[in-house]
């Protein structure tokens, strides 16, 4: 019976270490036979986990700028118990660049439903925000990138918020100069200013998917094993499956690819 289907490097792992053997067949396939006892039953026969896949888009056929998508986002993923994300691999699939970037465009409307839902911005929540920095750096910046653009009065008004911050923050009139002509120190004054930081994580930040999984994780059941589960977290995941089969449409996912296919990895 086989356990997984594992890729060319996973295999060599086992093989160097003495913890695997080859084995072929007349059809030229190969597998590895572990010698040692795995955890748990592998997977089922006839399961998605152990299907030979080729290394094409699920969603156009296509074989260029091949790109690993994660169906449920990783921004939730990894908050996740481990029992779930340990082995997220089913919901690891092939797209290529074209179809990856048309379905993110959809994905991002639903991260958008869940700020609602989860009551948390996609940005996380407990940002310390530097006003003063901010209209520095946007000054300078706007100096540097477009001032053959600005007119003189506003390229003045610009000028004037950036030295008022520059004397303000720094030390002395030596940082500003260092030696430099006016023109150097201005340069320099106006690039330390593009740089500036103006928001920074506070000692409450709370990341977006963090939070939403500690709240889907809320409600805990136990099932025939006695073994936690998470009701709501399982709906989440399959809210995502649901998602991307409904708005990308895949033509070359396997059918054995399902929505309610195994969550957990016991």
């Amino acid at each position: 019976m086989f356990l997984h289907t594992y890729d060319r490097k996973k295999a060599q792992w086992y093989l160097k270490r003495d913890l695997a053997k080859l084995l072929e067949n007349k059809n030229g396939g190969r597998a590895i036979q572990l010698l040692f006892d795995a955890k748990g039953n592998g997977h089922r026969e006839g399961d998605y986990m152990i299907e030979d896949r080729k290394n094409i888009c699920v969603g156009c056929g296509g074989d260029q700028q091949l790109t690993l998508h994660h169906v449920v986002p990783e921004m939730y993923r990894q908050w996740m118990p481990l029992v779930i994300k340990s082995k997220s691999s089913r919901d690891l699939l092939l797209l290529c660049k074209h179809c990856h970037d048309a379905y993110e465009q959809k994905a991002i409307q639903l991260k958008k439903d869940c700020v609602k839902r989860f009551g948390i911005p996609l940005e996380g929540e407990g940002w310390i925000y530097l006003p003063e920095h901010r209209r520095a750096k946007k000054a300078a910046n706007a100096l540097i990138r477009s001032s053959d653009k600005i007119p003189l009065h506003r390229q003045k008004e610009l000028t004037e918020t950036i030295l008022n911050f520059w004397q303000k923050e720094k030390i002395s009139e030596s940082e500003k100069s260092d030696g430099n002509t006016k023109e150097e120190a201005w340069k320099n004054i106006l690039q330390s200013c593009s740089e500036l930081v103006d928001h920074y994580k506070g000692p409450d930040f709370v990341e977006h998917g963090k939070k939403a999984i500690q709240i889907l994780t809320e409600r805990t059941e136990y099932n025939d094993k006695n073994q936690e589960i998470w009701p709501d977290l399982e709906a989440f995941i399959k809210e995502w499956r649901q998602h991307f089969l409904d708005y990308l449409q895949p033509k070359y996912l396997s059918e054995l690819w399902t929505i309610e296919g195994d969550i957990y990895t016991r």
